[in-house]
């Protein structure tokens, strides 16, 4: 099980830690994570396995719960992104599906302070409402307006860190300030911050968290996974009332006093021990194994994509037939200094942009591409197109959004000139 432990500051630098974090020579002797592929574990003695269900004594039991392999990943990602401990899940959508129903329950809410991707913003709106568990947005995370629509019955504020709809960079710090006064944990959606090597939240006041694996840690976007990372720095015991799951004694724990037992890292430990368990979306091994490759290259794959995106970004902006142009390394963008300040490696490998005079782009366009792909997956090797639509665009005008992948820029750039030629 990871190690839930107060957060010790880093001893290497983020892209040492990318390929060494969470695994020491003297575990079994080597260099890389083996895949433990097994469901579960031998105990000295039915006292020992007793225990160890029942929390008293640590050791992995069953890998619904917790596994070698998958641990390794857990503690590398509570490294990369400075928390104390880690969650991982078998995709983004269950991590998030298990951060809101792990802080509220009937008749509690979440305060959403960013516009959410499409798949957030269908948890929302449609899965959650259902169980009573309901969300405020303020999608323009204007400050005063997430803290008015903070109410009793609030129990996080949650944000993407770069927004998935006008790539605008959250103001992380001053939305911590708001939900701490309010007595909530900040929740950030850290997907676009690539594991941390873009954007770290929990260094800006962040508490919690939370990200897709899929886009940019995996190699090619072809491996699964979602994470949840506890900073370790919110004082739950300031608000009890808020959150009594954490402090009355636990009926599926044998009335265990799961603060007592885990004190500032109870977040991470409650979904692991409750949802996690209750609810079965883990990471299997395969899956943290082929992971951990990522995260060893992910700093130079990211440093790469984020060339090529803003390289991108400055050559569409140079063409007539483009209009409007959302990355949020351009100085026209309406949230430029808040790039400034949160994004100190790079802005990251996606981009969007608009067709001028409400031209459509159409199929043939589309069928221009040679190197760059039409599709949905985002984050991976390749380039990637994916068409959108929104309201304040040009009527009849669609818009484009870019993956940046790790081709040459010159290719790249060559592809659009000739898809743009058809308009």
């Amino acid at each position: 099980m990871s190690n839930e432990t107060e957060p010790k500051s880093p001893v290497f630098q983020f892209e040492t830690s990318g390929v060494h974090a969470g695994l020491t020579r003297a575990d079994n002797n080597v260099k890389d994570a083996p895949i433990y592929a097994s469901t579960s574990f031998v105990f000295n003695d039915s006292a020992q396995g007793a225990a160890i269900f029942n929390m008293t004594a640590e050791a992995f039991c069953y890998s619904r719960i917790a596994n070698p392999t998958v641990d390794v990943f857990e503690k590398r990602m509570a490294t990369l992104e400075n928390g104390a401990a880690a969650l991982v899940s078998s995709s983004g959508q269950s991590a998030l599906f298990m951060t809101v129903t792990a802080l509220a329950q009937t008749g509690e809410n979440i305060v959403v302070a960013s516009h959410l991707s499409d798949t957030s913003a269908q948890l929302f709106k449609y899965r959650l409402p259902p169980s009573k568990i309901t969300a405020r947005f303020v999608e323009s995370g204007e400050i005063d307006l997430v803290r008015k629509a903070i109410d009793e019955n609030t129990k996080a504020v949650f944000v993407e860190s770069i927004s998935s709809h006008g790539l605008l960079v959250a103001d992380i710090a001053a939305l911590a300030i708001v939900a701490h006064e309010a007595g909530v944990p900040l929740v950030v959606d850290n997907t676009a911050g690539a594991g941390g090597f873009l954007l770290r939240p929990i260094d800006h006041g962040a508490d919690i968290v939370i990200a897709s694996a899929s886009e940019w840690l995996s190699i090619s976007g072809s491996n699964s996974a979602g994470i949840i990372v506890d900073s370790g720095k919110f004082d739950w015991s300031k608000s009890r009332e808020r959150f009594p799951q954490f402090f009355e004694p636990a009926a599926g724990f044998h009335g265990l006093n799961l603060w007592e037992k885990f004190g500032s890292t109870v977040f991470i430990a409650f979904t692991r021990i409750a949802i996690l368990r209750d609810i079965g979306p883990c990471l299997n091994p395969f899956e943290a194994f082929q992971l951990l490759a990522g995260l060893e290259t992910l700093s130079v794959r990211v440093e790469r994509s984020s060339s090529n995106a803003a390289k991108l970004a400055a050559w569409l902006k140079t063409m007539n037939k483009v209009g409007e142009v959302q990355y949020p390394g351009l100085k026209s963008n309406p949230l430029y200094q808040l790039s400034e300040k949160y994004l100190k490696r790079g802005y990251g490998g996606l981009l969007s942009f608009t067709t001028k005079d409400g031209t459509k782009l159409s199929k043939q366009a589309f069928d221009q591409f040679k190197l760059v792909s039409v599709g949905r997956s985002i984050g991976g090797s390749r380039t990637v197109v994916i068409e959108g639509e929104r309201e304040e665009a040009h009527a009849g005008s669609n818009l484009i959004y870019v993956s940046l992948g790790l081709e040459n820029i010159d290719d790249i750039i060559a592809d659009f000139k000739l898809a743009l030629s058809t308009i």
